[in-house]
Protein backbone atom coordinates (compact mmCIF):
# COMPACT_ATOMS: atom_id res chain seq x y z
CA UNK A 1 0.00 0.00 0.00
CA UNK A 2 1.20 3.29 -1.19
CA UNK A 3 2.33 5.67 1.91
CA UNK A 4 0.35 9.08 2.05
CA UNK A 5 2.44 12.58 2.43
CA UNK A 6 2.27 12.64 6.00
CA UNK A 7 3.81 9.11 6.47
CA UNK A 8 6.39 9.69 4.06
CA UNK A 9 8.22 12.85 5.60
CA UNK A 10 8.49 10.99 8.86
CA UNK A 11 11.54 9.88 10.36
CA UNK A 12 12.18 6.71 11.83
CA UNK A 13 15.77 5.97 13.15
CA UNK A 14 16.73 2.41 13.88
CA UNK A 15 20.56 3.56 15.52
CA UNK A 16 19.16 4.56 18.50
CA UNK A 17 22.44 7.00 18.89
CA UNK A 18 21.39 8.82 16.03
CA UNK A 19 17.75 8.74 17.12
CA UNK A 20 18.21 10.47 20.07
CA UNK A 21 15.92 13.21 20.72
CA UNK A 22 17.65 16.92 19.37
CA UNK A 23 17.78 18.49 23.00
CA UNK A 24 20.09 15.45 24.39
CA UNK A 25 22.16 15.70 21.50
CA UNK A 26 22.52 18.94 22.40
CA UNK A 27 23.53 18.32 26.05
CA UNK A 28 26.38 15.84 24.91
CA UNK A 29 27.42 18.48 22.72
CA UNK A 30 27.65 20.94 25.52
CA UNK A 31 29.10 18.33 28.41
CA UNK A 32 31.74 17.59 25.66
CA UNK A 33 32.96 21.01 25.42
CA UNK A 34 32.96 21.72 28.62
CA UNK A 35 35.24 18.18 28.61
CA UNK A 36 37.43 19.42 26.73
CA UNK A 37 37.98 22.91 27.81
CA UNK A 38 38.38 20.88 31.54
CA UNK A 39 41.19 18.54 29.40
CA UNK A 40 42.68 21.36 28.15
CA UNK A 41 44.24 22.82 31.15
CA UNK A 42 46.09 19.42 32.14
CA UNK A 43 49.70 19.92 30.72
CA UNK A 44 52.01 17.75 30.55
CA UNK A 45 56.54 17.93 29.47
CA UNK A 46 57.90 20.84 30.70
CA UNK A 47 56.78 22.86 27.57
CA UNK A 48 53.08 22.32 29.25
CA UNK A 49 51.52 20.61 26.30
CA UNK A 50 47.93 19.61 26.02
CA UNK A 51 48.72 16.02 25.06
CA UNK A 52 45.24 14.77 26.58
CA UNK A 53 43.39 16.98 24.06
CA UNK A 54 44.73 14.51 21.46
CA UNK A 55 43.43 11.06 22.41
CA UNK A 56 39.43 12.83 23.32
CA UNK A 57 39.53 13.61 19.58
CA UNK A 58 39.19 9.79 19.16
CA UNK A 59 35.70 10.37 21.19
CA UNK A 60 34.13 11.88 17.80
CA UNK A 61 35.01 8.95 15.30
CA UNK A 62 33.92 6.54 17.53
CA UNK A 63 30.52 8.10 18.38
CA UNK A 64 30.21 8.83 14.38
CA UNK A 65 30.54 5.34 13.58
CA UNK A 66 28.32 3.74 16.40
CA UNK A 67 25.67 6.93 15.24
CA UNK A 68 26.20 4.92 11.65
CA UNK A 69 27.22 8.32 10.38
CA UNK A 70 30.80 7.68 9.99
CA UNK A 71 30.77 8.15 5.84
CA UNK A 72 29.35 11.75 6.04
CA UNK A 73 30.91 12.96 8.99
CA UNK A 74 34.43 12.02 7.22
CA UNK A 75 34.27 14.81 4.50
CA UNK A 76 33.28 17.49 7.36
CA UNK A 77 36.11 16.04 9.24
CA UNK A 78 38.80 16.39 7.27
CA UNK A 79 37.69 20.03 6.71
CA UNK A 80 37.91 20.77 9.84
CA UNK A 81 41.44 18.85 10.25
CA UNK A 82 42.76 20.91 7.18
CA UNK A 83 41.96 23.94 9.32
CA UNK A 84 43.52 22.64 12.49
CA UNK A 85 46.26 21.35 10.44
CA UNK A 86 46.94 25.23 9.29
CA UNK A 87 46.21 26.71 12.62
CA UNK A 88 49.14 24.24 14.15
CA UNK A 89 51.83 24.86 11.68
CA UNK A 90 51.03 28.68 11.69
CA UNK A 91 51.08 28.99 15.85
CA UNK A 92 54.51 26.66 16.03
CA UNK A 93 56.67 28.48 13.48
CA UNK A 94 55.40 32.09 14.04
CA UNK A 95 54.44 32.57 17.47
CA UNK A 96 57.75 33.26 19.35
CA UNK A 97 58.03 33.21 23.29
CA UNK A 98 59.97 31.10 25.73
CA UNK A 99 62.50 28.62 25.08
CA UNK A 100 63.56 27.99 21.14
CA UNK A 101 62.99 24.14 20.90
CA UNK A 102 64.15 23.64 17.26
CA UNK A 103 65.40 25.62 14.47
CA UNK A 104 65.23 25.00 10.84
CA UNK A 105 67.23 27.78 9.51
CA UNK A 106 65.04 30.75 9.39
CA UNK A 107 62.00 29.13 10.85
CA UNK A 108 62.33 28.06 14.72
CA UNK A 109 59.70 26.42 17.15
CA UNK A 110 59.69 28.42 20.59
CA UNK A 111 58.18 27.08 23.65
CA UNK A 112 54.92 29.44 23.86
CA UNK A 113 54.00 28.95 20.06
CA UNK A 114 54.24 24.93 20.49
CA UNK A 115 51.82 25.18 23.51
CA UNK A 116 49.62 27.54 21.88
CA UNK A 117 49.72 25.52 18.76
CA UNK A 118 48.58 22.63 20.35
CA UNK A 119 45.90 23.58 22.95
CA UNK A 120 44.58 25.58 19.92
CA UNK A 121 44.51 23.28 16.99
CA UNK A 122 42.82 19.87 19.03
CA UNK A 123 40.61 22.16 20.57
CA UNK A 124 38.98 23.63 17.87
CA UNK A 125 39.19 19.99 15.97
CA UNK A 126 37.21 18.59 19.00
CA UNK A 127 34.58 21.45 19.36
CA UNK A 128 33.81 21.47 15.28
CA UNK A 129 33.90 17.61 15.82
CA UNK A 130 30.85 17.43 18.14
CA UNK A 131 29.23 19.61 16.25
CA UNK A 132 29.86 17.77 12.89
CA UNK A 133 28.01 15.19 14.82
CA UNK A 134 25.24 16.92 15.76
CA UNK A 135 24.23 18.47 12.48
CA UNK A 136 25.06 14.97 10.45
CA UNK A 137 22.78 12.93 12.08
CA UNK A 138 20.33 15.31 12.94
CA UNK A 139 17.92 16.74 10.16
CA UNK A 140 17.15 20.44 10.09
CA UNK A 141 13.52 19.54 10.46
CA UNK A 142 13.89 17.56 14.20
CA UNK A 143 16.07 20.43 15.27
CA UNK A 144 12.97 22.92 14.28
CA UNK A 145 10.87 20.95 15.98
CA UNK A 146 12.47 20.19 19.06
CA UNK A 147 12.73 23.80 19.42
CA UNK A 148 8.84 24.36 19.13
CA UNK A 149 8.24 21.49 21.39
CA UNK A 150 11.15 23.25 24.26
CA UNK A 151 8.51 26.47 23.87
CA UNK A 152 10.27 28.52 21.33
CA UNK A 153 8.29 30.53 19.35
CA UNK A 154 7.77 29.06 16.18
CA UNK A 155 8.97 32.27 13.97
CA UNK A 156 12.28 32.21 16.07
CA UNK A 157 12.09 28.38 15.33
CA UNK A 158 11.99 28.86 11.54
CA UNK A 159 14.79 31.56 10.93
CA UNK A 160 17.02 29.42 13.22
CA UNK A 161 16.47 26.52 10.72
CA UNK A 162 15.98 28.59 7.91
CA UNK A 163 19.53 30.43 8.39
CA UNK A 164 20.83 27.02 8.43
CA UNK A 165 18.90 25.39 5.25
CA UNK A 166 20.17 28.23 3.52
CA UNK A 167 23.91 27.49 3.63
CA UNK A 168 23.34 24.61 1.72
CA UNK A 169 20.43 26.32 -0.74
CA UNK A 170 23.77 28.87 -1.60
CA UNK A 171 26.04 25.75 -1.71
CA UNK A 172 23.85 24.35 -4.49
CA UNK A 173 23.03 27.34 -6.46
CA UNK A 174 26.26 28.15 -6.81
CA UNK A 175 27.75 25.11 -8.42
CA UNK A 176 24.94 25.51 -10.70
CA UNK A 177 25.79 28.94 -11.51
CA UNK A 178 29.90 27.90 -12.44
CA UNK A 179 28.69 24.98 -14.55
CA UNK A 180 26.55 26.78 -16.17
CA UNK A 181 29.47 29.26 -16.80
CA UNK A 182 31.54 26.29 -17.94
CA UNK A 183 28.97 25.80 -20.56
CA UNK A 184 28.97 28.88 -21.83
CA UNK A 185 32.70 28.16 -22.09
CA UNK A 186 34.19 30.62 -19.20
CA UNK A 187 37.12 29.39 -17.52
CA UNK A 188 36.27 27.94 -14.23
CA UNK A 189 39.40 25.92 -13.16
CA UNK A 190 43.04 26.68 -12.88
CA UNK A 191 45.13 28.65 -10.34
CA UNK A 192 43.17 31.17 -7.74
CA UNK A 193 43.31 33.69 -10.12
CA UNK A 194 41.37 32.19 -13.25
CA UNK A 195 39.00 30.85 -9.99
CA UNK A 196 38.39 34.20 -9.02
CA UNK A 197 37.97 35.79 -12.01
CA UNK A 198 35.06 32.83 -12.63
CA UNK A 199 33.93 33.30 -8.96
CA UNK A 200 33.08 37.33 -8.69
CA UNK A 201 31.14 37.08 -11.50
CA UNK A 202 28.83 34.51 -10.63
CA UNK A 203 28.09 36.61 -7.03
CA UNK A 204 25.11 38.73 -8.55
CA UNK A 205 22.99 36.06 -10.14
CA UNK A 206 23.77 34.39 -6.83
CA UNK A 207 22.54 37.02 -4.55
CA UNK A 208 20.21 37.46 -6.91
CA UNK A 209 18.71 34.04 -6.82
CA UNK A 210 18.64 34.17 -2.86
CA UNK A 211 16.80 37.37 -2.81
CA UNK A 212 13.95 35.71 -5.26
CA UNK A 213 13.80 32.84 -3.62
CA UNK A 214 13.33 34.58 -0.09
CA UNK A 215 10.33 36.14 -1.72
CA UNK A 216 8.83 33.15 -3.10
CA UNK A 217 9.28 31.28 0.91
CA UNK A 218 7.59 34.56 2.07
CA UNK A 219 4.45 33.64 0.02
CA UNK A 220 4.52 29.76 0.31
CA UNK A 221 4.80 30.69 4.27
CA UNK A 222 1.73 33.02 4.26
CA UNK A 223 -0.37 30.84 2.02
CA UNK A 224 0.01 28.03 4.72
CA UNK A 225 -1.26 30.49 7.18
CA UNK A 226 2.13 30.86 8.90
CA UNK A 227 1.45 34.40 10.34
CA UNK A 228 -2.14 33.53 11.62
CA UNK A 229 -2.17 33.24 15.25
CA UNK A 230 -3.40 30.52 17.34
CA UNK A 231 -2.20 26.69 17.81
CA UNK A 232 0.32 25.65 15.03
CA UNK A 233 -0.92 22.00 13.40
CA UNK A 234 2.18 19.81 12.95
CA UNK A 235 2.46 16.64 10.01
CA UNK A 236 5.73 16.33 11.12
CA UNK A 237 5.71 14.29 14.64
CA UNK A 238 9.76 14.21 16.15
CA UNK A 239 10.01 10.70 17.67
CA UNK A 240 12.21 9.61 20.25
CA UNK A 241 14.43 6.36 20.48
CA UNK A 242 14.27 5.36 24.23
CA UNK A 243 17.83 5.74 24.55
CA UNK A 244 17.55 9.57 25.74
CA UNK A 245 17.77 9.30 29.67
CA UNK A 246 20.83 6.21 29.49
CA UNK A 247 22.50 8.61 27.09
CA UNK A 248 22.17 11.76 29.27
CA UNK A 249 22.84 9.57 32.33
CA UNK A 250 25.92 8.34 30.79
CA UNK A 251 27.43 12.05 29.87
CA UNK A 252 26.61 13.65 33.06
CA UNK A 253 28.94 10.62 35.10
CA UNK A 254 31.49 11.09 32.77
CA UNK A 255 31.57 15.07 32.68
CA UNK A 256 31.58 14.74 36.40
CA UNK A 257 34.34 12.23 36.73
CA UNK A 258 36.46 14.27 34.17
CA UNK A 259 35.93 17.36 36.42
CA UNK A 260 36.73 15.52 39.54
CA UNK A 261 39.75 14.26 37.96
CA UNK A 262 41.03 17.77 36.84
CA UNK A 263 40.14 18.75 41.00
CA UNK A 264 42.29 15.70 42.47
CA UNK A 265 45.13 17.51 39.92
CA UNK A 266 45.01 20.95 41.42
CA UNK A 267 44.74 19.46 44.89
CA UNK A 268 47.47 17.18 44.79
Amino acid sequence: MEKTYTERIQIHKTNKLAGLYPSVKLLIVVLYTVCTFVLGTVHFTKVGLSLLLIPWFLVIPILCSASGALGKCVKALKAVALIALIILLVQTFLVPGGEVLVRFGFLKICEKGLKTAVSLSFMIMNIAGIFVWLFQTTENKEIARALEESGMNYKAAYVFTSTLQMIDILSENSKTIMNAQKARGVETEGNMIVRAKAFFPSLVPLILGAVIGSEERVLTLEARGFSIQGEKTHLFNLERSGAEKTAAAAVVIITILIIAGRIALWVL
